[in-house]
């Protein structure tokens, strides 16, 4: 059966008197003048602490008459933290051994002996419980500064001081201290064994100082930039410079086989003139002339293509010209 509880006030209603109301009409019209600083806004709303925790309570009587063992040791705790009581915790313990949950019915039997408002058995209970259930759990004892709360595993956070429970191994406790970041660390806990731990209010060390350069200290090196490539020397306009001189030296050297046949032609005109004699002679001049001509053109652009730097950022061109028994190269760079 769960424990009763009495979280009910009186229901009487004083009276006022009629100077009493006068005077309260009176304070109502300064405030409404004066802003009335001190009434609640409307957009937050105050929590009644003692109608929450019979709420509570009250979903917690009737998931445990249903046999809800959990649910109902949830609502028990949750009356408790909007108002303190040792039943609702003792409930709570209850309905927690009933769900096979010794390390939570350890805590709320624990918690429960902490608060006013058990009689004798109810007491006694709660001391043989805890001590038989910490023959076969481990126990830490936590100590902290005030405000700060623990909680081990996914179990009840609970304000410190605290006396947790749980099954024997490595378990986390998760420290929430105000205004600075939550803290975990590892338990390990030993069956029948007490744990003391001891929480301190250690200021977070400040972060180390980058040391100052020494005054002598030599200054760093700039990296050097990467060495520039080199051009190589044979590119595709050099070689085919390299080929255009070299047909322009085939012409030359034809040129001057024309020419020696050119000679020939002239003596035997003169030796015996004649039409045909004169066509020949006069074929071969001209053949003689161009051959020369070309080749010495092509060995001038020849040369330039291989003497002119490929990719020269100048507007430079270089110009190749014929002139009548002459060859001109002239250009800007």
């Amino acid at each position: 059966m769960v424990a009763s509880s009495r979280w009910g006030g009186s229901s009487s209603r004083p009276t006022l008197s009629r100077a009493g109301k006068t005077a309260s009409y009176a304070l109502a019209a300064v405030l409404a003048l004066t802003g009335a600083a001190g009434v609640a806004r409307a957009d937050e709303p105050v929590v009644d602490s003692a109608a929450e925790a019979r709420q509570q309570y009250g979903m917690g009587t009737q998931a445990f008459s249903q046999k809800r063992y959990s649910e109902a040791a949830l609502h028990f705790e949750a009356a408790a933290s909007f108002k303190a009581s040792a039943i609702a915790l003792y409930t709570a313990a209850l309905a927690w051994d009933l769900a096979s949950r010794p390390e939570r019915a350890a805590d709320a039997y624990g918690r429960a002996l902490e608060v006013p408002g058990l009689d004798a058995k109810q007491t006694g209970i709660a001391k043989d419980r805890v001590a038989a259930l910490e023959k076969s759990l481990g126990t830490v004892v936590v100590t902290a500064p005030e405000g700060w709360k623990v909680q081990l595993d996914t179990l009840t956070e609970v304000p410190a001081p605290a006396r947790l429970h749980a099954s024997p191994g490595v378990h986390t406790l998760t420290v929430r201290i105000p205004s600075r970041p939550i803290e975990r660390r590892d338990v390990t806990l030993d069956a029948g064994k007490v744990t003391n731990l001891e929480l301190k209010d250690e200021p977070a060390p400040a972060p180390a100082a980058e040391p100052e350069p020494a005054a002598d200290a030599p200054a760093t090196p700039t990296e050097a930039p990467p060495p520039r490539l080199r051009e190589p020397f044979w590119n595709t306009m050099r070689v085919i410079g390299v080929g255009v001189a070299g047909v322009g030296v085939a012409a030359l050297g034809a040129g001057a086989i024309l020419g020696t046949s050119a000679n020939g032609a002239k003596e035997a005109y003169d030796a015996g003139p004649s039409r045909a004699a004169f066509d020949h002679a006069s074929s071969l001049e001209t053949w003689t002339n161009v051959a020369l001509i070309s080749g010495a053109v092509l060995v001038a652009g020849g040369i330039a293509l291989v003497v002119v730097p490929l990719g020269d950022k100048s507007d430079g061109s270089v110009r190749v010209g014929a002139a009548p028994g002459s060859v001109v190269v002239g250009g800007t760079f």
